[in-house]
Formats: C-alpha cells, sequence, structure tokens
C-alpha cells in the first residue's frame, strides 16, 4: 500500500522538521508532492540547493508552483496535482509534525476496514514543538476498549455538530484514501458547501459512504503559531470557519443523521459565537442579520442563510 504526501506549502521555517518527520518514518511515503505557494519560491530553492537538500535527497519529492490564490486554491492544486497516483495520500500542512510511527499505524488502521480516513489523535504545540495541550476528546472514544474506534456517520455527526465541537482535528493527522480528495477539493454535499472547514468536513462526510477509523494515540502535533489563520480572530477563514459548521449540522440534518433539535442546538452555538465576535464587522452584516431570525425562529430563516453563506463563501461555485 502506497502513499504519496501531499504538502500544500507556504510557511518555508518548519521545513527542516517536516523533512526530519518524513524520513523518520518507520513506512516511508512513496512520494513527496509540494505546491510551492510562498511569493519567492522558497521551497523550489530550499529543497534543490543547501543543506535542506541533502535532506530531500531521501525522500522521492516533486516541487511544481501553487497558484498563489490563497490557502483552499493551493489545497486544490495540491490534490489536482497528485491525481489519484497512489492508494492513499496524506495532506501534511507545511507546520504540522508527525511522529516516526504514523503512516504505518494508519496503514495498520485501514487494512482492517473499509474506510475513507483514518484520524489519529494528535497533540497541539507550541511553535517550538513542546505539547501544551490535547483535544475534548468524547470519554466514550478516549476510554473505549482497543485503540481502533470504527465511527458512523450517526456517532460522529453527533459526537460534534450536536454538540458544537471538534475534537477530530485537521488533515495533518489524517491519512485518505484516494478517491476522498474530493471531499476536500470539493467541499459541499447536496449543494451546501462547506468551505473553511475542509478539513472536519471531510472527516463527517466522509462517513456518508462508509466509517472514519479513529486511532485512539497521539501521533503527531498541530503547531500553533502567531501568523496561522485560526489566530487571526477577525480574519475571513475563521469567520468562514464558524459558518461552516453550521452547514455541515445542515448536512448531517439532511442526511439523517440529526435531529432538527440538534441542528437548532448548534445553531445556538454558532450563532451567539458570530454574534458576540462579529456583529460589528461589515462583512458579516448579513450573516449576523440572518442568524438572529434564524434563532428566533422567523419563518424562512434557514433558507435564507444558505442564500447569504453560499453569496459569503462563494462555494458551491455558480453554474
Amino acid at each position: 500500500m502506497k502513499i504519496t504526501t501531499v504538502v500544500p506549502a507556504y510557511k518555508p521555517k518548519y521545513l527542516a522538521d517536516l523533512l526530519h518527520a518524513l524520513l523518520r518514518q518507520t513506512v516511508r511515503p512513496h512520494q513527496v508532492i509540494f505546491s510551492d505557494d510562498s511569493p519567492e519560491q522558497d521551497f523550489v530553492r530550499l529543497l534543490k540547493s543547501g543543506p535542506l537538500a541533502e535532506l530531500a535527497s531521501g525522500l522521492d519529492i516533486e516541487v511544481v508552483e501553487g497558484p498563489r490564490r490563497g490557502a483552499f486554491a493551493n489545497w486544490r492544486h495540491s490534490l489536482e496535482t497528485f491525481g489519484g497516483r497512489t492508494e492513499f495520500f496524506h495532506m501534511l500542512c507545511d507546520d504540522d509534525v508527525m511522529y516516526p510511527s504514523f503512516y504505518e499505524r494508519h496503514l495498520q488502521a485501514h487494512a482492517h476496514g473499509n474506510f475513507g480516513v483514518t484520524v489519529s489523535r494528535r497533540w497541539t504545540a507550541d511553535e517550538a514543538g513542546q505539547p501544551i495541550r490535547d483535544l475534548p476528546v468524547p470519554a466514550s472514544v478516549a476510554n473505549g476498549a482497543g485503540s481502533l474506534v470504527s465511527l458512523d456517520a450517526s456517532v460522529l455527526f453527533y459526537a460534534t455538530c450536536a454538540r458544537g465541537t471538534n475534537w477530530l482535528g485537521e488533515v495533518s493527522n489524517a491519512l485518505y484514501r484516494a478517491d476522498a480528495a474530493r471531499l476536500i477539493s470539493d467541499p459541499q454535499v447536496g449543494g451546501i458547501g462547506y468551505l473553511g472547514l475542509e478539513d472536519i468536513g471531510s472527516f463527517l462526510c466522509s462517513t456518508l459512504t462508509r466509517p472514519v477509523c479513529y486511532i485512539n494515540d497521539h501521533l503527531g502535533f498541530f503547531r500553533t503559531s502567531s501568523g496561522q489563520n485560526s489566530a487571526q480572530h477577525y480574519g475571513r477563514p475563521l469567520k468562514l470557519a464558524f459558518l461552516a459548521y453550521l452547514a455541515l449540522s445542515m448536512i448531517g440534518r439532511n442526511a439523517g443523521h440529526l435531529t432538527t433539535e440538534h441542528l437548532n442546538y448548534c445553531l445556538g452555538v454558532i450563532g451567539q459565537g458570530v454574534l458576540r465576535h462579529y456583529a460589528q464587522q461589515e462583512d458579516m452584516q448579513d450573516a449576523c442579520t440572518v442568524l438572529r431570525d434564524w434563532m428566533q425562529g422567523v419563518p424562512g430563516a434557514e433558507d435564507r442563510f444558505l442564500q447569504v453563506w453560499q453569496a459569503y463563501s462563494g462555494y458551491p461555485m455558480a453554474g
């Protein structure tokens, strides 16, 4: 079973850590694709010359020029370059790190069933890579028997959207089958987009066709820094994430895996959060207005939210 590591690259600061993590894998990837979205093509330069080039020589690396149209465009470009060339792919963000047994453990998990994606537990670390916190994994999962837990759509939508929480992490701590790439590159189900949460969205929507396998063991860390999107409180990526979470709850309700009561709970959590943080933000006025109406039970507000959400996110794209 072969793996392609796909790196939508932008921040060269952590490239040495990334290469070391790949080289130390007990099962190495078949190939590594860098989509270099940095302004000065730093990854192209660093991977071809100097001490990092010597490190890179231990891996089969392909570097392509990124589209320079934002993070999502680079994620999509990375996956288009991958093109399903191996059975599995790992989308590795350029500042995250996997522990040496990451690929070995994920392949073992995939061998236990027909899973679209396997997701492992991971630490949140500071910029130096020191673990500082865990994700709030439900007790039924964290304390369950065995290290592998099969999660179907009803369980996973309930354990996330119905509770207004994300304990799964993001793409760097997951290994996908090749055909699941569409869940990241085309983030929508039934005309409802989840642009802004392609990570948890791909996990959840994968369960609409087959279960997800959760590996209850820390196999890497998510590095926090002041420059990442999640740290930009008033940035567009975080606003998209708020609203996309509500869109994912609608997808779960429409598929029969959440009740209206579950959706309303999520609406309360997300709506209050949006109003608390963004009520004075000019670009969020339409969203705030429709969320107030929806929370107050105004007829037609849910449909209006979908219209506002599509206009704000630009996804799914018209035509």
